[in-house]
This record gives C-alpha cells, structure tokens and sequence, in this order.
C-alpha cells in the first residue's frame, strides 16, 4: 500500500504510527437507543487522550447515514493531532430510517 487516505489527504503508512483500528467518534442508530455519541467535546477528547498515550490514527468507522459527521472529522483531526481515516458506504438496513438511500448514491439498490 503506498498511501492511506485520512481526513486531512494521503500519507504514507508508515507515518500512522500506533492505530486504533476499530472506533466510532460519532454514531447514531435507531436499533442502538442510549448509545448515541454525539457530543464534539467527547469526540474530541477521545482521540487527544489516545495521543497522549502514544497514539498515532484512529479509523472512525461509522458509515454514512449514521451520524458520522464526516465534515466535523478534519477539526477533530487537526485539534488532537491524530490522524483519521474514515470509513464509506452503508451499514445493515436495520441501522436507517427511511430517508436513508439503501445503496450507493447513483445506482439502483440491488
């Protein structure tokens, strides 16, 4: 692999440093009641506490549709001096509502 994509653009792997592979900053499901995570100043602590500690880029996976807030990623980014990479696409249908497209944007759901 010769670049990873995070919020901030492309690097190269080997500056990630230590990863924490699996995480959600922000997230909102309607089969997951009382497990929102919506607050920034949380999201934002998440990723600082975790460079403190010796860490390096967090993948963020909540997809699209679940209140990802992937505009709100690149500051988190930046503030915690930690790197982001954000996961794409759509979860399980039983994690939307309606007005949730049920497949990728410009094709026919299958």
């Amino acid at each position: 692999m010769s670049a990873v994509r995070t919020v901030l653009g492309d690097m190269s792997p080997e500056h990630l440093g230590v990863c924490d592979a699996h995480d959600h900053l922000f997230l909102g499901s309607p089969r997951l009641p009382g497990e929102e995570l919506r607050s920034v100043s949380a999201a934002r602590a998440e990723p600082a506490a975790f460079r403190e500690r010796g860490g390096g880029a967090v993948v963020q996976w909540t997809p699209y549709g679940m209140g990802r807030r992937a505009a709100d990623l690149p500051a988190l980014s930046r503030q915690s001096g930690v790197h982001v990479v954000a996961a794409t696409g759509l979860h399980r249908a039983a994690h939307y509502d309606a007005r949730v497209p049920k497949g990728p944007r410009g094709r026919a759901a299958s």
